[in-house]
């Protein structure tokens, strides 16, 4: 067990390493080897404390983006809890939903709270680019944990366009990182069917 934890930490260091945003490991080590101490002493909930710790310092230097984002069937359960559509054609008014896993977002710490929040707007293009239409700030998201940050984090974002017609489209879904961490766009190609 001792070396899977050495391994996670070493690839996390190299991850964080080949990041374009300046990270140093020294930033990293003191957590890592706190990690690998504390789960040598038998103490689990302090490496993973540890860890998560050294997360927290990866997040707050990285830049937002998207791990994941399927089109889903329904609702999603929970994180990774989902069934993907398998297509991306739809009937007029059928609702879309997109499944999104943001990384990278920035935390605000106050206290023994952890605080992280998101915006979000949409673009509907055609196939050429042309935009159709859209929505400032149409979903927000804040996020206060007590003694833990939150990573598994997910999103589950609902499109109706009404009196679409048929044809080739995009939906341009901008998250943008409240605490500084950038902003990221998914570009979800969509089909309306007859």
């Amino acid at each position: 067990m001792k070396r899977v934890l050495k391994i996670g930490g070493m690839i996390l260091l190299v991850a964080v390493l080949m990041t374009p945003t300046g990270l140093r490991a020294s930033e990293l080590t003191p957590l890592v080897n706190r990690a690998d101490s504390e789960f040598s002493s038998g103490n689990v909930i302090g490496a993973a404390d540890a860890l998560r710790q050294a997360l927290v310092v990866v997040y707050n230097r990285s830049k937002l983006k998207v791990d994941k984002a399927v089109l889903v069937k329904g609702k999603p359960a929970g994180f990774g809890m989902i069934q993907p559509r398998g297509s991306n054609k739809f009937r007029a008014n059928e609702t879309i939903i997109l499944y999104v896993e943001p990384v990278g977002y920035h935390f605000a710490k106050r206290g023994n709270s952890y605080n992280f929040g998101l915006t979000a707007d949409f673009a509907v293009t055609d196939a050429k680019g042309n935009i159709l239409g859209g929505k400032k700030g149409f979903g927000n998201w804040e996020m206060n944990t007590k003694g833990r940050p939150l990573f598994d984090f997910y999103m589950s974002l609902t499109y109706n366009f009404t009196g679409i017609k048929p044809g080739k489209y995009f939906v341009l879904t901008t998250l943008i990182d409240k605490h500084g961490g950038g902003n990221v766009t998914i570009k979800t190609p969509f089909e309306i069917v007859p």
